[in-house]
């Protein structure tokens, strides 16, 4: 029986809260509304005659919204029979067979499902959960070592079964975690798709699903080698539709993909990554977390901007203590920790110069540094983040040049934060002061500073602009 719209909504609402939580969570279960199954099958233009499968299934919204547009070589497959049962009663025009797709291999997923080909598409939305030791994903030795060699995840596999079964130039279209696009454990994997594949677009849709946590995109991949000239089209969910962003060419990434949103994000990135050194270039010193346990040892909470909330700015020492939990609306938190210890919710910087030190705290509360972070080392996500040493040694230095002209003027106004009273008329603007400085020491030009003065205006909470407060 083919359900209406409406109807179809209802019942695979009701089916889907009926699965245990538990479940779901241990299983990466996590259905598509068929509001997004319907934009995403829209996008991707598929030819009438194709053979479309989604092979995680689910409740089938994916192959619902194929039907409904007319679509008729329409194949489903899930490893949970009562999904596949749910999905013959209400979804019609459409073979849904009950297989695990993952854990067997592809001529055993083809041969249950009677197709004699590889298909055309295969779009859904995989599960993903992490692979503990102890769960045994498939017989297959070399599947699982390239599963763990590239992140150990159920989306990790969905997706190396799907580059397998997809026919020669077909169209894989998958809702995978963000965090795919730089997270150096995926790196494997990652890499051998820009240099295999072609990278059709990439669509950031946030925080979309409740109840799971990080942000999607999706993805969608030719089977094909890419040309140079290829380019990649970036796009983001916006008032319920997708919105064309920027097109990067694919040669453009070696390994980590960053989702550029426009023609300004993209030029700022190239000049800073084509033109300076970064923090780990600088400093022979540490930069990680804070191992102390002791009842004295500074945490995160007790650290402000250019300062502590219940204690002196220690004299003397070579440390910068940063708040480890990083949040878009705040930007980096960060203060001098002379020789004080810090526990693991502080991100610790030495340097040996105590003055090196303090003109690198400058740079890091500005916001130029913040766009960087926010942007260009966690790719857009607003939701909390850690200032681990991976992203902080990531941050461009300005030229040896421009520091040694700006280097005593930056140390005087990261002086006169530390010492005016907190969040004052005055506080705010040597801190404005400082932003004005941290341009000139990058060579950022007027039009771009106020590009990211905009930007970061949009991001950061309003209690960081004097001008914004009530």
């Amino acid at each position: 029986m083919e359900l209406t719209k409406n109807a179809y909504i209802e019942a695979s609402t009701v089916y889907e809260t009926s699965l245990d939580e538990e479940y779901k969570k241990d299983n990466g279960v996590f259905y598509t509304d068929l509001s997004l199954s319907d934009k995403i099958i829209a996008e991707l233009k598929i030819p009438n005659d194709a053979v479309i499968l989604d092979p995680c299934c689910g409740a089938g919204s994916f192959i619902y919204s194929a039907c409904k547009r007319g679509y008729k070589n329409l194949y489903g497959a899930d490893k949970d029979k009562s999904a596949i049962k749910f999905c013959n009663e209400n979804i019609s025009n459409a073979i849904f067979k009950e297989s695990d797709t993952l854990g067997q291999s592809i001529d055993t997923t083809l041969s249950n499902l009677g197709l004699s080909k590889k298909p055309d598409y295969i779009i859904g939305n995989p599960p993903y959960a992490p692979l503990s030791a102890d769960t045994k994903l498939s017989e297959d030795y070399l599947f699982c070592r390239k599963v763990s060699d590239s992140g150990n995840n159920l989306f990790i596999a969905a997706l190396f079964r799907a580059l397998d079964m997809i026919d020669d130039n077909g169209i894989i279209s998958y809702i995978i975690p963000k965090n795919f696009l730089h997270v150096s454990s995926y790196g494997k994997l990652r890499k051998e798709i820009l240099t295999e594949k072609t990278i059709v677009s990439i669509i950031d849709i946030g925080a979309y699903f409740k109840n799971v946590r990080g942000e999607q995109i999706v993805i969608t991949i030719k089977n094909s080698l890419p040309d140079q000239k290829h380019k990649i089209k970036i796009k983001k969910y916006s008032a319920n539709r997708f919105v064309s962003q920027i097109s990067i060419p694919q040669s453009f990434y070696t390994n980590e993909i960053l989702l550029f949103s426009c023609k300004e994000d993209f030029t700022i990135y190239k000049k800073l990554l084509d033109s300076y050194e970064h923090l780990s270039d600088l400093t022979g010193g540490y930069v990680g977390r804070g191992k102390s346990t002791s009842e004295d040892a500074i945490v995160g909470k007790d650290i402000r901007k250019f300062g502590y909330k219940d204690r002196n700015i220690p004299v003397g020492g070579s440390k910068i203590f940063i708040q480890n939990i990083y949040s878009a609306e705040a930007g980096i938190i960060a203060t001098f920790g002379g020789n004080l210890e810090a526990s693991q919710t502080v991100t610790i910087f030495t340097d040996g110069d105590e003055k090196m030190c303090r003109f690198i705290l400058g740079i890091l509360h500005s916001r130029l540094c913040n766009l960087f972070l926010y942007k260009y080392c966690f790719n857009y996500s607003k939701l909390t983040m850690h200032t681990d040493a991976k992203y902080l040694k990531k941050i461009p230095l300005p030229s040896r040049g421009k520091q040694a002209e700006y280097f005593e003027r930056t140390l005087e106004l990261v002086n006169a934060l530390e010492t005016s009273e907190y969040m004052t008329q005055e506080w705010f603007n040597e801190l404005e002061n400082l932003n004005r400085v941290v341009y000139l020491l990058y060579d950022i030009n007027e039009k771009e500073a106020n590009y990211i003065d905009s930007e970061m205006k949009k991001i950061q909470s309003k209690r960081w602009y004097l001008s914004e407060r009530s």
